[in-house]
């Protein structure tokens, strides 16, 4: 426990000019700040302290544990490529800080960790989408047709996706 609170806080120095502040699906909170600044310094520490307070109301009472492994994810996207015919290069899973997923033109699939802690329907919403890409490497009408192919409900599940935060 830091900063007198029950949330970890994490300190990620980065190549960057600006301090930031987030949550992490699991409740932690991730603290990101320029690689020549260190962790001690008073602005990072009156940065935590006023970011904390602001973030303290939208804080997980406790530490949120997975709902998922990334083998079960993984089990997820082989189920899902066999169904839609999809041919997938190579799997990662890793921790992403803007996005819930990527496909590259190599036809690998990379899905953020923190899928881990989401509801399995926006779980397999994310896969559907990036597998989706591997017919179709847009967001055209025709994209949204294919992913509607698996998932007619997509609109409701993206919709409740963006209720989370990556």
């Amino acid at each position: 426990m830091l900063y007198g609170m029950k949330t970890n806080v994490q300190i990620k120095q980065q190549n960057r000019r600006s301090l930031a502040m987030r949550i992490t699906p699991a409740g932690d909170v991730v603290v990101c700040i320029p690689n020549w600044m260190k962790p001690s310094h008073r602005k990072v520490q009156q940065f935590i302290k006023q970011g904390l307070a602001k973030l303290e109301p939208h804080l997980p009472a406790e530490r949120q544990e997975p709902r998922h492994t990334e083998d079960e994810i993984r089990a997820l996207v082989r189920k899902w490529s066999d169904a839609m015919g999809a041919d997938v290069g190579r799997v990662q899973i890793r921790e992403m800080t803007r996005k819930w997923g990527s496909c590259s033109s190599r036809r690998n699939i990379t899905l953020n960790a923190s899928l881990r802690y989401l509801p399995l329907h926006l779980v397999e919403y994310v896969v559907v989408h990036e597998l989706a890409h591997l017919f179709i490497f847009d967001h055209s009408p025709a994209f949204w047709a294919k992913v509607g192919e698996f998932l007619p409900d997509y609109a409701t599940f993206e919709r409740e996706l963006d209720t989370y935060r990556v």
